[in-house]
Formats: C-alpha cells, structure tokens, sequence
C-alpha cells in the first residue's frame, strides 16, 4: 500500500520560491485621472454656455412670458451645477494622481497622502489581521488592519478600482475579505 503525498497548502505554495509574486506598485491610471480633469474644465465650458441660454430666453423683452423665465431659471440652475463640477473634478483627479500601493516581500506600503501633504503606512504582512470591506454611501470602503493598531483605509474616490487593490492585499496576506 502506497501512502499518499502531502498536498500542498496555500502556505506551501506562496512559500515555493517559483511563486513568490513579484513586487508591484498599484495607483490610478494617469489617464483616467487627467480625463477627470478634462471632464471638469469641461463642465464649466458647458456651464457657461448654459449661462448665455438664460440671455436668449430672455430677449426679446416683447416675448417675454412666464414659461420663458421659468425655463431661464432652470437654465441657470443648471449652468451653476456644472460650474460647480469643475473643481470638484479638479480636485478629485488631482488627488487620485498621487495615491499608490506597493506590494512587495515585505508588505503593503500605503501613499495615501498629496504631493504637499505625503502620508505613508506600512503595513507588514505577517502583521495584517484583516481586510475590511464597508459600502459608505455610494462608496465603497477598504480598510487594512494591522496587530499594532495602525490601519490603512481606502475607497473608490482613492482609487478607481478599490476591489482590485483589496483583493491583491488579501491574496498576499493570506487573509480573505470581509464584509462590515
């Protein structure tokens, strides 16, 4: 009678050095943020043509009626929002610019931070207890826990694509994803 062979555990295999995984660095496609950029300079282009809408339902004067000042107003309120937009999205894409994960053999080094304001969490991997997901709002939320109490947290107004970040954290980890 033969004995079976041992098969190997995940531990095993992420400990095999064919398949430690190489060290990567994660952040936000420079494309999509200077597109939000883009988006919000155009939101004010579009604004500001709502803005001269108003003039041409108001003149003439001759033709002036309630439903014409009534669709004026609703022009303007228009116009405002998306002037409004433009640096809300000016501000978002400068700062999904800056925001990187780097994975490597010894952990998850988190820039959360701006480029005037840097702020770094390393996070070890044998140290990491959990990977927290939470929907916030219209948001959702990751947050990595560390046995020493410091924690790196994340959303989808951090990085685009949040659920990719917090799925290659908990694959190197070990740990699965939880639900909040």
């Amino acid at each position: 009678m033969s004995v079976p062979e041992a098969v190997p555990t995940p531990v095993d295999v992420a400990q095999h050095p064919a398949h430690v995984p190489r060290p990567r660095v994660i952040h936000n496609s420079r494309l999509l943020c200077w597109g939000t950029i883009f988006v919000g300079i155009c939101s004010a282009f579009i604004g500001v043509c709502m803005m001269f809408m108003i003039v041409t339902l108001l003149t003439p004067w001759s033709a002036l009626s309630f439903m014409r000042v009534l669709g004026a107003v609703q022009w303007a309120l228009g116009g405002l929002m998306m002037c409004m937009m433009c640096p809300a999205l000016w501000k978002w894409g400068q700062a999904m610019l800056h925001k990187t994960v780097k994975l490597d053999e010894q952990g998850a080094d988190f820039s959360l931070g701006t480029s005037k304001d840097p702020r770094h969490v390393f996070l070890p991997w044998e140290q990491i207890e959990s990977v927290v997901h939470k929907r916030v709002g219209n948001a959702q939320q990751f947050t990595v826990t560390a046995s020493d109490g410091s924690y790196a947290q994340f959303t989808s107004y951090t990085f685009f694509r949040p659920r990719h970040v917090a799925r290659l954290i908990s694959e190197r980890a070990g740990k699965p994803i939880q639900s909040a």
